[in-house]
């Protein structure tokens, strides 16, 4: 099973980014999220419902920026769509 990962409010995505798995700031990253690699994954979740199982598709939006340790994924799906459309 995957280990639990908290949900970190929109408003507080940006400076979250910041900061690496040890709560470090890092380094070399300006912490622009509009400058990192925009990606998409597209998931299903799916629900028993009578004798059929229905499946739904859930868009998930990332993106990848570089540090001075490489590159990492920050989920950005809420944070995009509080943006608007651009």
């Amino acid at each position: 099973m995957a280990p639990f990962l908290s949900t970190i409010p929109v408003l507080d995505l940006v400076s979250h980014a910041q900061l690496n798995t040890h709560a470090k700031k890092r380094k070399q990253y300006d912490g622009l999220l509009e400058k990192c690699e925009l990606q998409e994954m597209l998931q299903y979740m799916c629900e028993v419902e009578g004798e059929r199982v229905v499946c739904r598709p859930v868009e998930r939006i990332f993106r990848r920026c570089k540090d001075a340790t490489g590159s990492f994924l920050v989920e950005t799906t809420a944070w995009e769509k509080s943006k608007g459309p651009s």
